[in-house]
């Protein structure tokens, strides 16, 4: 059985799509993916609140393959394999999409219940949130991709 592994690869903010492109194109033939993982949040602009997409991770895009390409890739030493702690919280989170979704919810006497969204069910492991931004600070094993931790959306829509 050919085992399917996680790698981080470091570049450089802003040219996350880009070199998440590169990697296809060296995977090409391989059993391989490359992606940018992302999450949505609200961003007001021009007087209204706009849904937008953007990079989870800045400054990094990650791999899955199957551990027998390995020596195939040139740049294997660039390669940060992800822990499979990390590997299954992402896989959670943000399912085959790669991608998390903005979550709903609302804070009742100090407790805060998300209703619907990825962070359903994981109000435990949030650790601040913004309401002006509309996010949420998780604490998570992936922190170590992210220095100010990991930010999702989450809008509250009350709060008693």
């Amino acid at each position: 059985m050919v085992s399917v592994i996680w790698y981080a690869v470091r570049c450089e903010a802003g040219n996350e799509d880009k070199t998440a492109e590169k990697w296809k194109q060296k995977l090409t033939g391989q059993d391989g993916e490359a992606f940018v993982f992302t999450y949505e949040k609200m961003k007001r602009y021009e007087g209204s609140w706009h849904l937008i997409r953007e990079p989870l991770f800045a400054g990094y895009i990650f791999l899955v393959i199957k551990d027998q390409t390995i020596p195939e890739i040139e740049d294997a030493q660039s390669l940060i394999p992800v822990g499979t702690e990390e590997t299954r919280f992402l896989e959670e989170i943000g399912g085959k999409e790669h991608h998390i979704p903005m979550s709903r919810g609302y804070i009742k006497e100090g407790q805060t219940c998300v209703t619907e969204g990825p962070l359903c069910g994981r109000e435990s492991q949030i650790r601040k949130i913004d309401r002006h931004k509309r996010l949420a600070r998780l604490e998570c094993p992936v922190d170590q991709y992210q220095r100010k931790g990991l930010w999702a959306g989450l809008e509250i829509v009350s709060k008693s």
